[in-house]
């Protein structure tokens, strides 16, 4: 069958155009999400026409440095019917076909055509999967007339480690990944929807959930014939940030996938603040047609936080385009999965985006507040100076070698001593010490304010929605009185140096706070991390447990799902940050490094502190 257009839909760059730089001095670090509407020149993008010409110039960097570029549009791509059968729901077909791409690298690849019994043209979700047939979905849409189809990702590019996969095989002048494979391959189902005369070209849909729904992203911002970009929990490389990490969020530096993406993005591992582009670029590239993103608040791995920070930051294209309603943001509680309730969304969406039916969908993430232990304060001392590191794990480092004695808090900081540090120093607004969602009441008027705790339950319980800076002010308020100098000098709000020689109370590094909580000094070595059993590991946060034990040293309540701030820099952007907590079910923090931006205020980030060993008075 032959292909109704021959207009290539995927811009490429010839060789002759000089390639981006790969040295960090030539990408000068800076600070936010790059602005999508100021050319490279740095002239604004005033109206809908001139974006057509900034579109360009987002495209080069994504695929330079994520992805690896893409080859054209093939000259051709035919089907050949395998089998067909009833779909269980009784309400069409389930069609297996074999595609060809290109006449002269004839490229197999495997999709299913799920076609409902109503006449056409109908609307299309396409489905990028790991594994294809008897979808549970496709009833739904068939229902509303849609035609549904699956394709087999892997024929073209396996998801196995250092493989080359049959496209890449076939045109080896590109210098696509995985991702990028995935994504090309669901541009050819698009090809192939052209030979059929029973599809509304105008309504075309794509999706695909975790890996699938990054390729899922990245055909539909690279293919303008998709009108509906449908990303469900995608994370890094996908409707995430690299720029804006939450808790648990997997960064450049923790991909522990290399074949998905190009090389030279790991250029950027812990140099986040150099990154030329962030994965707003991808969701302006759609603007105006549909975008919807299908999230977790309690996928942490996924980066809801920064999931939401890039769909605001695109929100201007649409907006200029007049379309913002087609920007799609929906938040569940939960674990990594594409739900049925998610499945719905997405149709309750391409309703609206197709036909303006229903209305659309812009959801903020639900607050994360875990269920805090109440716990008692004091400290327990950290001995054995000199001890070595953990394994040194790749993507992590090793961590825990310190050479000297030190204490460190036996649990968080809790409402109560937060609510005294601000009783003392925050009569005011200026620093921004407190946040309404604390466990503590701010009473009186500017100028006299007072603080006290919510409840007596909450009075041990670790204060969260705090930044490392409020945490950083409480340590020179605990060494000295001020908040502003003593341990950390601060320059304004949010510059602050290191940490003096001569402190009294800080916050722990990444070493300190590893060797506390699983350093064994008997067997000088280190606790071994083994996952809960199963049926105990929460897919929602707000439903975990009581935390098991203490460390060997007597610390308490690392295990819960409330992070810890630590100093330690990651990069320009970061501040690592500690938990032993499990999350999504699968991940543990202990295994990975985990860092966020400095200025989050969350309500599953508290801090504890340390204390020098020779402290014995303490002002506070």
């Amino acid at each position: 069958m032959a292909l109704r257009s021959p207009l290539l839909l995927l811009a490429t760059v010839t060789t002759a155009l000089a390639e981006p730089p790969t040295s960090l001095d030539k990408l000068p670090p800076s600070e936010g999400l790059p602005d999508l509407l100021t050319f490279n020149d740095g002239s604004r993008v005033e109206d809908p026409e001139a974006w057509k010409r900034r579109r360009e110039e987002l495209k080069e960097p994504v695929l330079f440095y994520q992805y690896g570029r893409m080859p054209p549009r093939p000259d051709k791509v035919t089907a050949k019917v395998d089998r067909e059968k009833e779909h269980r729901s009784g309400l069409g077909t389930e069609t297996w076909l074999t595609l060809t791409i290109d006449s002269k690298k004839k490229l197999p690849m495997r999709i299913v055509v799920y076609k409902p019994k109503t006449a056409g043209p109908h609307p299309v979700i396409i489905e990028e999967e790991g594994n294809i047939g008897g979808s549970k979905n496709a009833g739904m849409f068939m229902k509303k007339t849609y035609l549904f189809i699956e394709y087999a990702r892997n024929d073209l590019a396996p998801d196995r480690r250092n493989s080359t996969g049959p496209a890449q095989r076939a045109y080896p002048e590109y210098d696509w990944a995985m991702l990028a494979v995935w994504a090309w391959a669901g541009m050819r189902v698009v090809d192939y929807l052209e030979t059929r005369d029973d599809v509304d070209m105008k309504r075309i849909g794509i999706t695909g959930h975790s890996r699938g729904g990054k390729a899922a992203l990245l055909a539909g911002a690279f293919d303008e014939r998709i009108t509906l970009v449908a990303p469900a929990q995608s994370g890094a490389g996908g409707a995430g940030c690299s720029r804006i990490l939450g808790p648990g969020a997997e960064s450049i530096g923790m991909n522990d996938k290399p074949d998905w993406y190009h090389e030279r993005i790991q250029i950027f591992a812990e140099n986040e603040a150099h990154l030329p582009f962030d994965q707003h670029f991808l969701k302006a590239l759609v603007a105006p047609r549909g975008l919807f993103c299908n999230e977790s608040t309690d996928d942490l791995f996924a980066n809801p936080v920064g999931t939401h920070a890039t769909s605001l930051a695109a929100m201007p294209v649409f907006e200029m385009h007049g379309k913002k309603g087609n920007n799609g943001l929906r938040y569940r509680r939960g674990g990594h999965s594409y739900s049925g309730d998610d499945w719905r969304a997405l149709l309750d969406f391409a309703e609206w985006t197709f036909y303006g039916r229903g209305k659309p969908i812009w959801q903020e993430p639900a607050p994360v507040e875990p269920k805090r232990h109440a716990r008692e304060f004091g400290f327990v001392r950290i001995g054995d100076p000199g001890n070595d590191g953990h394994t040194n794990y790749p993507r992590v480092g090793s961590h825990g070698a310190v050479d000297y004695g030190f204490e460190i808090g036996r649990n968080k900081v809790s409402n109560e001593e937060y609510a005294k540090f601000l009783n003392a120093v925050e009569k005011t607004e200026i620093l921004g010490l407190y946040h309404p969602r604390m466990k503590i009441r701010r009473l009186g008027n500017e100028g006299s304010y007072t603080y006290e705790v919510e409840d007596k339950w909450s009075a041990k319980a670790a204060v969260t929605y705090l930044s490392l800076f409020d945490a950083m002010r409480y340590c020179n308020w605990r060494h000295g009185g001020d908040t502003e100098s003593g341990v950390y000098q601060f320059r304004g709000l949010a510059t602050v140096g290191a940490r003096k020689p001569d402190a009294k109370f800080w916050l722990p590094t990444e070493d300190e706070w590893v060797k506390a909580a699983y350093y064994q000094p008997k067997t000088k070595n280190y606790r071994s991390i083994k996952p809960p059993p199963i049926q105990a590991i929460s897919t929602e946060i707000l439903r975990s447990g009581p935390p098991p034990g203490k460390s060997r040293y007597g610390m308490l309540g690392a295990a819960d799902p409330i992070w810890e701030w630590t100093e330690s820099k990651a990069g320009e952007l970061f501040r690592g940050l500690r938990s032993d907590s499990w999350f999504q079910g699968n991940n543990h923090q202990a295994k990975g490094r985990f860092y966020s931006n400095p200025e989050l205020e969350l309500g599953h980030i508290g801090f504890r502190i340390c204390r020098a060993v020779e402290t014995t008075d303490d002002p506070q």
